[in-house]
C-alpha cells in the first residue's frame, strides 16, 4: 500500500472521529438544556359578572317529576329560584282550585282506612261490611276514611269497641262504623271534629270476633242523629245496612278502590 493512500485512509479516520465527538457534544448539550429548561403557566383572565347562568322555569303542572323543570341558558345572569315540594300528605289536602276543576281535577275526599290492609271478607248478605287485617296487627293504626266528626264512641252488646264519624259530601250524610279495636285513641270525644290523619284507634279483636282485624261499614246515612228515619239508632242503622246492600250499594267499596291488599292509604 502507498503512501498516499495510508495518508488518506488516516484523514478520513480522523475526521469521522471529529464528527462523532461533535455528535456526542451537541446531545449532551441539548439534554442539559432539557434538564434546566423552566416552564410557565399562563392564566386567563375571566370576569365572573360576564359569564351566563342557568334559569330555572317551572312548567304550569300538578307533577313532582324532575322533567317538569327546564333549563335555560339565558344571555346575562338569571336568578334561581328553590322550589319546595311538599309530600303526598301535604298537597292530597289542597283544595281544588278554578283551574284544576276546569281540567276535571278534584280535590280527594275517601281514603282507605289503614295503611296497610288485607281484605279476608267482603260485604255480601251475610255479612254487611268489609273485614279488613294487618300483618301489623293491633299496632296498626285506624285512620277515617274521609274528614268528618266523631258521632258514638261505644261498646256494642258482643264487647266490641267501636267508633262512628259523620261525614257530609256534596249535602249527602254518611256514617262510617269501626268495629272490633283494641282501645281507642286518646282524646276523642263525641263531636270532635277529625280529618283523614287523626287516628281513632288501634285495630283489634274485640267483642265477637275471630282474630285481630278491622269491620268497617259505610252507609249514606246519619247514625244517632233522631231526625234521620233511617239511622236514628243501631237498629235502624242494621235494617238500613241490609237494605241497601239489597240495592248494591257496598259501602266502602262504593266511595273508594278497595284493593285486595295495599301498603298505603
Amino acid at each position: 500500500m502507498g503512501e498516499s493512500q495510508l495518508t488518506y485512509k488516516h484523514k478520513v479516520i480522523i475526521l469521522l472521529s471529529l464528527l462523532l465527538l461533535m455528535i456526542s457534544i451537541d446531545f449532551q448539550i441539548e439534554e442539559n438544556d432539557k434538564n434546566n429548561e423552566s416552564y410557565t403557566i399562563n392564566y386567563e383572565y375571566v370576569n365572573i359578572k360576564d359569564m351566563t347562568a342557568p334559569n330555572v322555569a317551572v312548567k304550569t303542572s300538578t307533577s313532582n317529576v324532575v322533567d317538569e323543570f327546564l333549563i335555560n341558558i339565558q344571555e346575562s345572569l338569571g336568578s334561581v329560584e328553590e322550589i319546595l315540594m311538599g309530600s303526598p300528605k301535604e298537597t292530597e289536602d289542597f283544595p281544588a282550585t278554578e283551574n284544576s276543576l276546569e281540567k276535571g281535577e278534584a280535590k280527594r275526599i275517601w281514603y282507605l282506612p289503614t295503611e296497610n290492609g288485607n281484605v279476608t271478607t267482603y260485604p255480601n248478605y251475610g255479612h254487611v261490611a268489609y273485614d279488613i287485617t294487618s300483618w301489623r296487627g293491633t299496632a296498626e293504626t285506624v285512620f277515617p276514611i274521609a274528614n268528618g266528626t266523631i258521632s258514638g264512641i261505644y261498646t256494642d252488646p258482643d264487647g266490641a269497641l267501636v267508633v262512628t264519624v259523620l261525614h257530609e259530601v256534596d249535602g249527602i250524610k254518611y256514617t262510617s262504623q269501626y268495629v272490633h279495636l283494641s282501645y281507642y285513641a286518646n282524646g276523642l270525644y263525641v263531636g270532635k271534629p277529625v280529618t283523614i290523619y287523626d287516628a281513632l284507634g288501634q285495630m283489634g279483636s274485640t267483642g265477637n270476633s275471630t282474630g285481630v282485624h278491622l269491620h268497617i261499614a259505610v252507609l249514606d246515612c246519619a247514625l244517632f242523629d233522631p231526625s234521620d228515619s233511617n239511622c236514628s239508632d243501631l237498629n235502624g242503622w242494621y235494617r238500613y245496612d241490609k237494605k241497601r246492600l239489597s240495592e248494591d250499594f257496598y259501602g266502602l267499596g262504593v266511595l273508594v278502590y278497595v284493593p285486595d291488599s295495599w301498603n298505603s292509604r
